[in-house]
Formats: C-alpha cells, sequence, structure tokens
C-alpha cells in the first residue's frame, strides 16, 4: 500500500467490519469534523474521512481497497491527489443538516430545489497480456463520457431565455388535489406531470445539447494498472463517470481487466503452474533442466526416480505485489513414455526376457500356491 493514509484508520475500524459499522463511525466522526462545528470542526480531516467512506461503504470498492490498496484507484498521474467531494454523501445523512443548520438540507418556501442526481457510472474493458498483469502497466484508454453542457450551464435551456417556473405547479414541483369523502377532505400530493417534479419548464431548448442538458465528450486517460491485476477485475477511477445533474456528483469509471491466457502458465491467485514433459530416461537417472519463471530461468535437479505427476516448487517465484505478498511457481512433472520403434534392438530384447522370466516366475508360484492348497486339504 502506498503512503497515504490507510481508509480504515480514518474511520477507526479495522477491516472486519460490517457495513454498519462502516456508517455509524462515518457518521460520528462527521459530526465531529465538520467545518460548521465551531469545537472540532476540521475541513481537512473532513474531506479525509469523506473519501474512506465513499470507498469502504462500497461493496465492489471495499474488496478493490483490500486487494490493492491505493492503487485499485486510478489517479492518471495526478500525483495521488483525490477528486472526491463530500458532497454526495448528504442525500443519505440529513441529519448532518439538522445538527449544523438547524433544519432540512431542502429549500423552505419559494420553489421547489432541484434535487442533485448522481451521474451514471462508466464501464471500460481493457485487455492485458499475461506478463503485464504480473508486473503492472501504464496504459492510454479512451472514453466517450456525459459532460454537462457548458453553454446552458446544465439547464438544458437556451441561455438567453433560461427556465421559467412551472405553470402547474408553481415551482413546488407537486400538486396537491381535495377531494370530498364521508370521512372528510382528503388531499392527495403527487409529482407535477408537467415539469416532472423539477418545478421548471423549458420553453426553449439550449441548440448545443438540443435540450438533454448534457453532451458526449471523448477523454484519453493514463491508467495505471498495479502488480498482480487478476482476469476480470476491475480497477475503479472515482467521479471519472458521467457527469451529474443539478450539481450532483459524477458517476464512477470502473476498468474491467481482461487477461489474455498464456501459452505455457497458468494462475491461481498469485501462484503460477505449469506442466513439464521429460523423458522416462530423466526420470529413472535424474537430471539438471531450466525452467522459465515470470523472474527468469532457474535450474532445477530431477532425482533419479521421479514419478509421474510429481509436484516442485519453487517459492516466491510467482506473482508479487507491492505489499510483499509473493506466490510461488509450481512445476508437474509428466514423463514421455517412449515407442517401441525407438528403442534399441538390444534394450527391447533385454527387456522381453526380463518379462519372460517375470511370467515364468508368477507361473511357478501360482502352481506351487495351487498344489499347497490341496496338500492341506489332504491332511485334514
Amino acid at each position: 500500500m502506498s503512503n497515504q493514509e490507510d481508509y480504515f484508520s480514518l474511520l477507526e475500524l479495522n477491516q472486519n467490519c460490517s457495513p454498519e459499522d462502516i456508517k455509524r463511525n462515518y457518521k460520528k466522526l462527521a459530526r465531529k469534523y465538520h467545518p460548521d462545528n465551531k469545537d472540532t470542526g476540521n475541513e481537512e480531516v473532513f474531506k479525509k474521512i469523506g473519501e474512506a467512506y465513499s470507498i469502504l461503504a462500497d461493496p465492489q470498492k471495499k474488496a478493490a481497497y483490500e486487494r490493492y490498496g491505493h492503487e485499485a484507484f486510478t489517479q492518471g498521474g495526478r500525483g495521488g491527489s483525490s477528486q472526491f467531494t463530500n458532497s454526495d454523501l448528504f442525500d443519505d445523512l440529513s441529519d448532518l443538516f439538522e445538527t449544523f443548520l438547524g433544519g432540512s438540507a431542502s429549500a423552505s418556501g419559494g420553489s421547489r430545489r432541484k434535487r442533485r442526481e448522481r451521474g451514471s457510472d462508466v464501464q471500460v474493458i481493457l485487455e492485458l497480456d499475461f506478463l503485464e498483469s504480473a508486473f503492472g502497466v501504464n496504459r492510454k484508454i479512451k472514453l466517450n463520457r456525459l459532460i454537462n453542457c457548458k453553454a446552458c450551464d446544465g439547464s438544458g435551456a437556451d441561455p438567453n431565455v433560461g427556465v421559467q417556473t412551472c405553470p402547474t405547479c408553481k415551482g413546488n414541483g407537486e400538486v396537491r388535489m381535495a377531494t370530498q369523502s364521508f370521512l372528510g377532505v382528503i388531499t392527495q400530493v403527487s409529482t407535477c406531470p408537467t415539469c416532472k417534479g423539477t418545478g421548471n419548464i423549458i420553453k426553449t431548448p439550449c441548440k448545443v445539447c438540443a435540450g438533454q442538458s448534457q453532451i458526449k465528450e471523448e477523454n484519453e486517460l493514463d491508467i495505471k494498472i498495479p502488480k498482480g491485476a487478476e482476469d476480470s477485475s476491475r480497477l475503479i477511477w472515482p467521479q471519472k463517470g458521467n457527469d451529474g445533474r443539478n450539481g450532483g456528483p459524477a458517476g464512477d469509471l470502473y476498468i474491467l481487466l481482461k487477461v489474455k491466457p498464456h501459452p505455457k502458465l497458468k494462475r491461481q491467485g498469485l501462484d503460477i503452474f505449469e506442466e513439464k514433459t521429460i523423458s522416462v530416461w530423466q526420470a529413472i537417472m535424474g537430471d539438471e533442466i531450466e525452467i522459465e519463471t515470470i523472474h527468469g530461468s532457474q535450474t532445477i535437479e530431477i532425482k533419479a526416480g521421479l514419478q509421474p505427476n510429481t509436484l516442485t516448487t519453487l517459492n516466491s517465484q510467482g506473482i508479487k505485489l507491492d505489499s510483499g505478498q509473493a506466490g510461488s511457481h509450481h512445476i508437474k512433472f509428466n514423463v514421455q513414455i517412449p515407442n517401441k520403434k525407438d528403442l534399441p534392438a538390444e534394450l527391447i530384447q533385454l527387456i522381453s526376457k526380463e518379462n519372460l522370466e517375470n511370467k515364468e516366475s508368477r507361473k511357478a508360484g501360482f502352481a506351487e500356491n495351487f498344489a499347497n492348497l490341496f496338500r492341506k486339504k489332504d491332511g485334514e
């Protein structure tokens, strides 16, 4: 793990913590360090614990962090600076506003405040060679993402006209309908059908985004793949997905890794496995052979009398992580039995004589045992 502060420590947690522990500790520390808290407020710490919460509260991000540390969240050469902002956390933590602002976060009176919407996530598939996944690599990727239209500042309306207050709900985003029943007057509240709850309408759409408030933009990003990245694992780049609406945070960029298979090597976790075929003579007599690991060539000894499917292990020659964890390189030996036509005539004669003698010996032994059986019966 890098020299950045540990997210678990920031939230005063251990790695066995539950989702409830994470949320409880975050809320406790957010109250303590919120800048509006005159006694213990600390904006820098407040941002750090918010960043930690955004990672640990998401099961996928938490799993990636536990596996790769801070490198799981690609920074693309930004010097490790985080793009996290705490604003996306307050929608489900309104009690913080009640603590410091004395009421709800929504505006009271006047037009209805537009609800901030988080941008959608974006996923990109990135192919890696076997060795790139083992040792890590820097790659460039291109992606199209939705950004808020700069011409209309994300409103979707012509900047010369702007948005207008909805005439149906008068900017409240809700409509009320009173009906008389035998129980009295019943008032029903529903989302305004005209403005869909925004409180505003667009009469003249923005010409750049055609009233959609967002446009597509192509980006090129520098991606750092950490050592030991596995096939089908995902790296996360916070807030590099599609822009949010109405001041909401951007979504995340997920980089799905696809590792191409190696022609000889297979991987399980941090361990590497390969099968090696040797001759029957090497298995009988022993030998020294060269094994190519991902870290270079090594000479290993085959001991005389090696049996088929024997497994030999080279410790610490598998995948190595920056954390110090290292796997091993395992070799399974297959013994190749030669064809009869490939053997010298003298050796075939010797083997045939040995087989004949073994057969005669087995026949003699069977006859002797059979005779002994009848002798025992006659003696009864």
